[in-house]
């Protein structure tokens, strides 16, 4: 560690610290302030602030506000931030095992499945110790939903992706999908609702239903594909000196309180989800499509070979990639 690093760490300390021990740790999310998932945030670190007696008090910052959402972990080790509640795919260039901890692509048939890897497949610990390099502390895991393809064209299996021309951002789902055939461009989501439109793109790889339809992707496309492309791992985590300067009993408090988030935006998403598709088929004419079992396995011997290729570029992400192998093999997904 560098005399500057320690440098800017002892005055990030003295910041979050004062007089009576109280912690004021400046978080920010990858979502708009009206995002399900910032309320969510907000209303934790309300809680937070009273279960801990006025000792943790967290400024919940909207996607976006200080840096871009690839930017928050050089944002927290310049002190500019003390935490954030993100997706670790946004660090895929800066480091191969972050992309591959941040998207587990087709390997689990769905998030909470894949969820059980935290708690029993070591991956919890894995992860944590993945960001003490970053000097951060990964507070928990954040449910995420599986993601869908809002298209403008039938899309029935793996063999359909061939030539669709598709906005993607990068990262393991994109190799995926360039695996499968399909054209990729890499833009905005702002740029992707226009090229929807103009018939620049076929179709996008952006989020789950409820977000797609509200940012209106389905005023064009009136397919969604669930096809298990994408499976994204959100989380929380906080400098590890905003971390250390808590007591062992509210870092305990603050990880109770973020699981106790985790579980409640997962009853919520799923249920705005579920709305979002009755709205979209009913209003928008949309017609919903899910791969069979023969494409998921398909979808999931791609991702076996996009893990083979990211597993080689370090030793961390060689070992995000075994961990991930030996839990599936240990509950039946070979």
């Amino acid at each position: 560690m560098t005399l500057k690093t320690l440098m800017i760490g002892a005055a990030s300390a003295l910041t979050m610290t004062c007089a009576a021990g109280a912690a004021e740790l400046k978080m920010q999310t990858f979502l708009g302030a009206n995002a399900s998932t910032t309320k969510a945030f907000e209303a934790m670190a309300a809680q937070l602030n009273e279960d801990t007696g006025g000792e943790v008090a967290i400024t919940v910052l909207p996607g976006g506000s200080v840096v871009g959402a690839g930017e928050t972990i050089d944002a927290i080790q310049n002190g500019l931030l003390d935490g954030q509640y993100t997706a670790p795919s946004y660090f895929a260039g800066k480091d191969a095992a972050l992309g591959v901890l941040g998207d587990t692509l087709a390997a689990y048939p769905d998030s909470a499945t894949r969820d059980r890897w935290f708690t029993e497949g070591g991956g919890l610990e894995l992860a944590r110790a993945l960001y003490a390099k970053y000097d951060l502390m990964l507070v928990c895991p954040i449910y995420w939903p599986s993601e869908q393809i809002p298209s403008k064209v039938e899309i029935n299996s793996v063999a359909d992706l061939e030539g669709i021309k598709m906005r993607a951002p990068g990262g393991l789902a994109s190799d995926l999908l360039s695996r499968a055939g399909a054209s990729l461009v890499t833009m905005g989501v702002g740029e992707s609702v226009t090229a929807m439109e103009t018939g620049v793109l076929d179709a996008t790889d952006l989020a789950n239903v409820a977000l797609n339809v509200a940012l209106g992707m389905h005023n064009q496309a009136k397919y969604s594909v669930l096809a298990r492309h994408s499976m994204a791992v959100t989380e929380m985590s906080v400098s590890m000196d905003a971390w250390n300067a808590l007591s062992a009993e509210n870092q305990q408090k603050f990880e109770d309180a973020c699981n106790a988030m985790s579980a409640e935006l997962q009853d919520t998403l799923t249920a705005e989800d579920a709305a979002a598709e009755a709205q979209a088929k009913d209003e928008l004419g949309v017609t919903f499509i899910a791969f069979g079992d023969a494409d998921a396995s398909a979808f999931r011997a791609m991702t076996n070979d996009v893990w083979a290729d990211w597993g080689a570029k370090s030793a961390d992400a060689q070992a995000v990639v075994d961990s991930h192998k030996a839990f599936m093999a240990s509950i039946g997904l070979n």
